[in-house]
């Protein structure tokens, strides 16, 4: 009898929604607005509501469990959201056990970062040992870590919060609750207010203004983040993501340089490299079918295919640092 996971992931623009056989293929997948999440009075029904349509779609006898990949602050038992700064009154809910008792299935999530980058290891055959680190660079300033292929969570859940560090001089208010976060200095929802001002949309940003002053500074706070990652925990590999460096004319080259001019040398400037996230649609749904499979130990060879070429090159092989 086929057996399927049931997928969600909440960003802070859109909610994916997939259904995952175990071969990791997906049969069924799409997306809509967070915004609908947001302004829903009861955030745990609306869940619910469309959890249960993909649960109908195959039968319940043939899901294994829902798993849920969440732009959140969570518990260490990954059951509780404490805060979500992108999307509106998602705070302080015991969503685990709500979501199983509606359902009446086995439900595990996780942030989101931390699924995307489990996806891109599995996908890209990143190395297994060592610390695999992820910066994505999205509607926020988000960051995951993988040690010897686990995921790293922290003492109490909360690891790797890297858009929530606090810039010296800066004190802007932060969805997260604090006051100036590099978050509120690097991030694709200050881009969004600067194209407003700038009267472009968003993805013509750099195209259009890469050269403004503030636009640059944006960079610059990336780069600068990225930095502080690889200064604290010297890495085998940097993962690079999110939809600002997919923007058209993204100043790649520039940041990496900004990067390499804030990290030491001759170490860890000369051994760092960087990965690049595939972009895939599908990545977080996929991403938390392998992380389902993962905690509850079923058993099965998983393959994803291998990522596609670029200019002769597969996407995680990218150029060397140097001095």
């Amino acid at each position: 009898m086929p057996k399927y996971y049931v997928c969600l992931e909440l960003g802070g623009t859109h909610l994916r929604l997939g259904i995952v056989d175990e071969q990791m293929n997906v049969i069924q997948f799409n997306r809509q607005p967070t915004r609908g999440l947001s302004e829903a009075a009861d955030k745990v029904a609306y869940l619910v509501a469309l959890l249960r349509s993909m649960v109908d779609h195959v039968g319940r006898a043939h899901v294994n469990g829902i798993s849920l990949a969440l732009a959140s602050l969570m518990d260490r038992e990954r059951s509780m959201v404490y805060s979500s700064p992108m999307v509106s009154g998602f705070d302080n809910i015991p969503l685990r056990n709500s979501l199983a008792t509606a359902l009446g299935l086995p439900v595990v999530m996780e942030k989101d970062v931390n699924i995307l980058l489990l996806y891109e290891m599995h996908k890209q055959k990143l190395p297994m040992e060592g610390i695999v680190a992820g910066v994505f660079m999205g509607t926020g300033l988000g960051n995951a870590m993988c040690i010897d292929g686990r995921i790293y969570t922290g003492f109490s859940g909360a690891a790797c919060e890297l858009g929530h560090i606090p810039i010296a001089g800066l004190s802007e208010p932060c969805g997260c609750g604090k006051l100036g976060c590099i978050e509120r200095k690097a991030s694709g929802h200050l881009l969004a207010e600067l194209a407003m001002q700038l009267h472009c949309h968003v993805s013509e940003i750099f195209l259009r203004h890469g050269q403004d002053v503030r636009v640059m500074d944006v960079v610059h706070h990336f780069a600068i983040a990225i930095a502080t990652e690889i200064t604290i925990v010297d890495p085998v590999c940097i993962l690079l993501g999110g939809g600002v460096l997919a923007m058209p004319s993204f100043p790649m080259e520039s940041m990496l340089q900004q990067v390499r001019d804030n990290v030491r040398t001759p170490y860890p400037r000369s051994t760092i490299r960087f990965a690049y996230a595939s972009g895939d649609c599908e990545a977080g749904v996929i991403g938390a079918a392998l992380h389902a499979k993962r905690v509850w130990g079923i058993e099965g060879e998983t393959i994803l295919q291998s990522p596609p070429a670029q200019g002769g090159k597969t996407l995680w092989e990218p150029p060397m640092l140097h001095v």
